[in-house]
């Protein structure tokens, strides 16, 4: 479909309508079938209104004569050929019986339409989020991700609607405008003076209009974070008496937001009466007009009914060109979003995998988290051998959770390669690599659900018995039975209402339900107590006795029975070997 001249926003709302549907994949008997539908239903109304012209022209026995012309020709061939007001009141019903099916039609199928596409947008943006690279997403604010998510994606089948009545507009004017031109140029004429003064007026409207929507989508997203600060940082704000600030906060966004709503509310207000007085002065100058142009009383009739069944038409147009442009700041986020030339993906792999026999070895590896920013690892070589347990030592901000983000695969190095088995890691299917591992860390992220819910993610297949025996060997048991409701007690918001040590617990559940191959703990007992660390340290040793284990730490203490010992500090390695080796550089007093 050739793109109409829109102007400004316009153009670009309906470039971006364009370019969704085409990524959603909108089936292509849509389009025909809604130009057609409009078509058929705009014919059988100005039909029906020609017909109710001949019941006029009947009923009053030819008051004022047709005129002269095609269209009078039409008219008194027509009344002889219908012979009575009857059948024409029958044709009449019949022509408002037509529209009426074709509109139901239509809004069925349009309205069925606009929500599958808002589906599908919904679907393919949560998709983006579990498919794009880690960093990507961790370079936008949540509020945002959540708003396109869970708005955004919503609003799809409003603007398709915009979108698609716009054609149904088009075709509805083109009949009506044929129709009025059968009837007299001149008429077409001056109303086409008319709805073009109007249409220019009207227009002035789309640029404050998206610029309140472009502050209205960034006062919403304000509001979000807002929203997800009380939300999540409940504790602190009460803990440190800040009630009163943080309202005053979100009662000052909520208010920008409801007078950005009112003014682009008042603006939308102003095109209805604008176009209104705009037509009615167009039909009053035609009415004027008649006697100077010989137009009989008949044909100026038929012209003023066409015009006014016109009208609604017309300025539904503009509406809806309005509201796309009001639309096209959060519809642009949603297409932003969806598009995938711009964003980095994490590659598949293509190399099977189903156990680890070797080592893992980072070769001169690299890594920012920001192109601009320093060097997190700096040319890093060390190597995890197989079937042992290894522990990665250093000081806070050295690089040990960066070089577990890498081998959990949710970013890549900037440089350099990390060699698993011989290949590559980014060349082993990821799902296979995945499969391999589990991860227990000091900071456990817990999702809303119960307590079982949160140990199953380890393994959404395992059977309750399974996950019981998991949770038994974290020590989850002993403080979950003293919650009223046990294992279904529900988590809530990140898991806030349990302890750090509590929620390391369910973290090491999870990894013992994984059953891994390879076990990366990073800090992943530092809140708990020695005797129970002790004892969840005897089951690792004693169920995953032959798997690959990572320690990461800063407890000297706990290294001493490791079998390889790596030492990172500033993103560099400092040495790597047997504790025995190792230790005594590490204990040294630093020059």
């Amino acid at each position: 479909m050739t793109e109409p001249p829109l102007p400004g926003s316009r153009r670009d709302a309906y470039r971006d309508m364009t370019r969704l549907l085409a990524i959603i994949g909108k089936p292509v008997w849509t389009t025909p079938v809604l130009i057609g539908l409009g078509f058929a239903s705009s014919l059988a109304e100005t039909l029906g209104i020609t017909l109710v012209l001949l019941f006029i022209y009947a009923a009053t026995r030819h008051v004022g004569g047709p005129g002269n012309g095609m269209v009078a020709i039409i008219v008194t061939r027509a009344s002889h050929w219908f012979g009575g007001t009857t059948a024409l009141a029958f044709m009449v019903l019949l022509m408002i019986i037509a529209r009426g099916a074709l509109a139901m039609l239509y809004g069925h199928i349009s309205g069925d339409i606009a929500e599958r596409i808002s589906e599908r947008a919904r679907n393919l943006v949560h998709r983006q989020y579990l498919s794009v690279a880690f960093g990507f997403l961790q370079r936008h604010e949540q509020a945002l991700l959540m708003d396109i998510l869970g708005t955004e994606t919503w609003l799809i089948a409003s603007v398709y609607h915009f979108y698609t009545r716009l054609i149904i507009n088009a075709c509805s004017i083109s009949v009506f405008s044929l129709f009025l031109l059968a009837i007299s140029w001149r008429i077409v004429a001056v109303a086409g003076i008319g709805a073009t003064i109007i249409s220019l007026i009207a227009r002035r409207f789309t640029g404050p209009s998206q610029a309140l929507s472009r502050q209205a989508k960034q006062i919403h997203q304000a509001l979000g974070e807002q929203m997800l600060l009380t939300v999540q940082g409940m504790r602190t704000i009460r803990a440190y008496g800040q009630e009163a600030t943080y309202q005053q906060r979100f009662e000052a966004i909520s208010a920008r937001a409801r007078r950005l709503s009112a003014a682009s509310r008042q603006l939308s207000a102003w095109l209805s009466p604008v176009t209104d007085v705009g037509y009615l002065a167009t039909v009053c100058i035609i009415v004027g007009g008649a006697g100077w142009w010989h137009t009989s009383f008949t044909i100026t009739l038929g012209a003023v009914a066409l015009l006014y069944r016109l009208q609604p038409h017309t300025s539904e147009f503009e509406y809806n060109l309005l509201s796309l442009a009001q639309s096209q700041p959060r519809l642009h986020s949603v297409v932003r979003m969806l598009e995938t030339g711009d964003k980095p993906y994490p590659p598949e792999g293509h190399i099977p995998i189903s156990a680890l026999r070797q080592d893992i070895t980072f070769d001169n590896v690299t890594f920012r988290y920001h192109p601009d920013s320093a060097a997190v690892l700096d040319g890093v070589s060390f190597t995890i051998p197989a079937g042992v347990t290894t522990a990665l030592i250093g000081p806070s901000g050295s690089g040990k959770t960066t070089i577990v983000n890498l081998l959990l695969r949710l970013y890549q190095p900037d440089a350099g390669r990390i060699i698993v088995d011989g290949h590559g890691l980014e060349d082993l299917r990821r799902t296979d690599w995945v499969s391999l591992l589990a991860a227990a860390g000091q900071d456990v992220d817990l999702v809303e659900g119960n307590v079982i819910d949160n140990i199953r993610m380890a393994n959404p297949a395992a059977r309750e018995p399974d996950i019981l025996a998991a949770a038994k060997n974290a020590g989850v048991a002993e403080f979950v039975e003293n919650l009223p409701g046990g294992y279904d007690t529900w988590i809530g918001q990140e898991g806030m209402r349990f302890s750090g040590g509590q929620r390391q617990r369910i973290g090491l559940a999870r990894a013992f339900l994984r059953d891994p191959r390879f076990l990366i703990l990073d800090e992943a007992m530092s809140a708990l107590d020695r005797g129970l660390e002790d004892r969840i340290r005897r089951t690792i040793e004693t169920r995953l006795c032959d798997r690959t284990i990572l320690i990461i730490t800063h407890r000297l203490e706990t290294i001493r029975n490791v079998d390889h010992v790596i030492w990172i500090e500033n993103g560099r390695i400092k040495a790597e070997g047997p504790p025995k080796e190792i230790m005594p550089s590490v204990l040294a007093p630093s020059p």
